[in-house]
């Protein structure tokens, strides 16, 4: 390839995470908040774009924020965060779930609507 103009040579994200694209598991979602842990986790030295990561996300911030500001496709910050929270660095909540019944009742909806109506 040739280097023309003097642009800088990036790495291909995927070297981030060895060729990874997917994590182990599926329950990091596009909205699921990443928090650096305070204990630090295990002391195995940081790859750059782990560093990188770690930064960003004080306070919590959203996969997908994350992938947006560290400018790697989503696939690759979800790769990141899983290795960064297998070794203890990170946390993951997820965001609560409006769609489950357990979370908003008929009552609560027929609540709201009366109160909407009285306005």
């Amino acid at each position: 390839m040739n280097d023309q103009g003097g642009a800088e040579r990036r790495s291909r994200a995927f070297t981030a995470t060895g060729g990874r694209v997917q994590p182990l598991d599926d329950d990091i979602r596009l909205d699921t908040h990443v928090t650096p842990t305070s204990s630090g986790g295990d002391t195995l030295p940081l790859t750059e774009r782990q560093s990188q990561l770690i930064s960003l996300c004080r306070p919590a911030c959203a996969v997908a924020e994350l992938a947006a500001r560290m400018d790697l496709p989503l696939a690759v910050v979800t790769a990141l965060v899983h290795d960064l929270r297998a070794r203890g660095r990170v946390t993951t909540d997820q965001v609560l779930d409006l769609t489950s019944d357990t979370v908003i009742s008929t009552a609560l909806l027929q609540r709201l609507r009366d109160r909407l109506h009285a306005i």
